[in-house]
């Protein structure tokens, strides 16, 4: 085997012309491999990111779904069944029981809006992940999103949320023991 044969596309081509096609030839098939690895690449990264998306929606709408569920059930069954367990007319701090109610009642509201603020929080990423995406292909910088920022709202619901379920439920058992 020679070692001194070099594959040169350039090896026989006299004229300027020639050589300058050759090289726009190479060139662009170097782009067009770059870009196929960069596609790739981000390509990966968008998998990788949906499905932990997918794994986080699935925790948040379960969370959701338990707490929306507590907080009617609780509700309801403290609505319907509270004369059976404390004499209403002997009750004391009845005050405290509207506030258990009013409580269940903000706590769903809470998360109908956590809900739906979830949804176009979730819209916004994904449309400045496909953005970011796209420039990534052409090898633009990135538009960055303060995740921080954008998912407060959502955050702030589901833990207020949570909080005002744990005052509902706190004010309904105190409710029961003082007039048990």
């Amino acid at each position: 085997m020679d070692l001194n044969i070099v594959d040169d596309p350039y090896v026989g081509i006299d004229s300027e012309e020639d050589r300058q096609a050759i090289y726009q030839k190479l060139l662009e098939r170097y782009e067009q491999s770059e870009y196929s690895r960069r596609k790739t690449i981000f390509d990966g990264f968008i998998d990788d990111w949906r499905r932990e998306r997918l794994i986080q929606e699935d925790h948040d709408h379960r969370s959701h779904a338990l707490v929306s569920s507590f907080a009617a059930g609780s509700f309801g069954v403290s609505f319907a069944f509270i004369s059976q367990l404390v004499d209403l007319s002997l009750a004391v701090k009845i005050p405290v029981l509207i506030i258990s109610w009013a409580l269940f009642a903000f706590t769903i509201v809470l998360s109908l809006l956590q809900l739906k603020i979830g949804s176009v929080v979730q819209d916004k990423i994904l449309d400045n992940i496909e953005k970011n995406i796209e420039k990534g292909y052409n090898s633009e910088p990135y538009v960055a999103l303060s995740k921080g920022h954008i998912m407060f709202p959502e955050r702030f619901l589901s833990w207020f949320s949570i909080v005002t379920f744990i005052g509902g439920l706190a004010c309904l058992l105190l409710f029961i023991l003082q007039n048990i």
